[in-house]
């Protein structure tokens, strides 16, 4: 686990909040779901973009990706990092991944708007 992964799930549970705010649903006190696979697919969505963002190296907050290995060489001992373009980077800490979209879509949420990748 990241050892921010405090902020990524509450700025993954914000981006979910937003692609299901215009669904309608019957809530509990609490304002979540009723409905217990609902529910479920608002915990899980948020938690498929937390892994999206650790694995990518992503933190929404900063909007900065960890460094990858672009070319190495043994004999010169030289290493060569790259980072992706940033606005690549910019969309992927602003939109769900397409794993929590389909999550969300499959519990008959997230209709309300379209998937742009």
């Amino acid at each position: 686990m990241p050892a921010n992964v405090g902020a990524l799930i509450r700025s993954a549970s914000q981006l979910v909040r937003d692609i299901t705010s215009n669904d309608l649903y019957d809530t509990t006190p609490a304002g979540l779901p009723s409905d217990d696979d609902q529910r479920d697919a608002l915990r899980e969505a948020s938690c498929l973009q937390v892994i999206a963002w650790a694995t990518a190296g992503i933190d929404p907050s900063a909007s900065g990706l960890r460094p990858t290995v672009a070319s190495q060489s043994a004999d010169g001992g030289s290493v060569s990092y790259a980072l992706p373009d940033p606005a690549t980077i910019q969309q992927a800490a602003q939109r769900l991944c397409h794993e929590a979209v389909l999550v969300l879509r499959n519990a008959g949420l997230a209709s309300g708007r379209p998937l742009i990748c």
